[in-house]
């Protein structure tokens, strides 16, 4: 059951563009698979998109018109293919038998015949010791924009191996002392050297079962953002604005450090997306008065925002997340060459309204969660003044996502 998971999760993600951990996570609860079942559809999932090109071009050698395969029939090839090329626990004939009935069921007898073919092939050819992949494989245009955007020792860096599932990030309370965080939590935190108040945890399940979460102890917070949040070095009693602001979590951030004498106006397109603000505002007990929530689309202006108002500015610019793609592997099916380009288009475009809001002597800081030059260094002309050009990733020491940060003195 755990390989027919796996092949309707991928089908999904190729076909419907969804998104791999939620679709993943209600296959597992419609299938009701066990720990060790669920484990496995987990692994097989998120271990063929690290290399799907990898296994595109095995399988686009053996089958007579590639270009047409059904999506389902591709999908079960992806399963058969990871299990037989990476993982040596996995019995050749139960990998070949399970992924031809998972086409069978999705695409009939005569594609089941298909697979059952280029399966056999495959395993006559399976490498004596197979592992998992020991690097993320991506299509070769998004292995040369992130080279350009880091560097190719870096980018290297990026691709590499990294132990998976990542750590999960967890931001602390101000008042809650570091030396403390473990045996408060009952288990091991480790402490970040970039996020000032962030450490990680692995293998605790639903981080909201864990002591302290009702109480506001910790929000969950990748540590790269946190970075990201630190380095508007928000001070207390200021004005800060957090464009973009998503669901939130560096504006409880910057609302932890500006104190109850600052003020935050968290902005962003999406009314749903301010509601579960408000719901976390509550849980961390952030005080109400510090935080103002306004929906405003800011491509067409400020939507009634006071120029020059903010001491400091956060535009956490919709991008690509070409720096994510380790947690989200699925953006190698997702994305194209063009949308680089496309997005800093649109991120200039926010960045010049974002920069009305700044009063003279301020702080502007852009922030993406991409590897390109196009959405980090390519943007540094969008505005008066040469900006600091920070670059956040797992050069640093941790399992980061990279996020290109900008930063204007205006």
């Amino acid at each position: 059951m755990s390989r027919l998971v796996a092949t309707r999760v991928l089908f999904r993600i190729a076909t419907d563009g969804a998104w791999a951990t939620p679709t993943l996570d209600a296959e597992i609860r419609r299938a009701g698979l066990s720990r060790a079942d669920a484990g496995l559809a987990t692994e097989i999932v998120y271990g063929s998109l690290r290399v799907l090109p990898e296994l595109d071009a095995v399988l686009n050698g053996l089958l007579k018109t590639p270009a047409t395969t059904d999506p389902m029939l591709r999908a079960a090839l992806w399963v058969g293919a990871y299990q037989l090329l990476h993982l040596s626990r996995v019995p050749p004939h139960a990998a070949v038998s399970e992924s031809v009935n998972a086409a069978r069921a999705g695409c009939g007898k005569k594609l089941a015949g298909v697979a059952n073919a280029v399966l056999r092939k495959i395993a006559r050819t399976r490498p004596d010791d197979p592992h998992p992949p020991d690097r993320l494989v991506v299509p070769d245009w998004m292995g040369a924009c992130v080279e350009r955007g880091l560097g190719e020792e870096r980018a290297e860096m990026f691709f590499g191996a990294r132990r998976m599932p990542p750590p999960l990030g967890l931001r602390f309370s101000p008042e809650s002392d570091p030396e403390s965080w473990s045996d408060a939590l009952g288990v091991e935190v480790t402490r970040s050297a970039v996020a000032p108040r962030g450490g990680s945890v692995r293998g605790v399940g639903d981080p909201r079962n864990l002591p302290g979460f009702d109480d506001g102890l910790f929000a969950v917070q990748e540590l790269g953002s946190q970075a990201v949040a630190a380095a508007v070095d928000a001070q207390p009693g200021e004005w800060v604005a957090d464009l973009c602001c998503g669901h939130g979590t560096k504006t409880l951030a910057l609302a932890e450090d500006v104190g109850p004498k600052g003020h935050i106006v968290a902005v962003d397109l999406y009314e749903e997306k301010l509601d579960r603000l408000e719901i976390e505002r509550a849980r961390l007990r952030v005080d109400v008065a510090r935080i103002e929530a306004l929906a405003v689309d800011l491509t067409r202006g400020l939507g009634g925002l006071e120029p020059k108002s903010f001491d400091r500015v956060l535009l956490d610019a919709p991008c690509s997340g070409l720096g994510t793609v380790h947690r989200r592997p699925e953006l190698s099916l997702r994305l194209g060459p063009k949308d680089p380009p496309r997005l800093a288009k649109l991120q200039r475009s926010l960045l010049k309204n974002a920069a009305k809001l700044v009063q003279p002597g301020g702080r502007l800081v852009l922030a993406t969660c991409s590897a390109a030059h196009d959405e980090g260094p390519g943007l540094a002309d969008a505005l008066p003044g040469t900006p600091k050009v920070d670059v956040i990733g797992p050069w640093l020491g941790e399992p980061l996502d990279v996020y290109h940060v900008l930063t204007w003195q205006l």
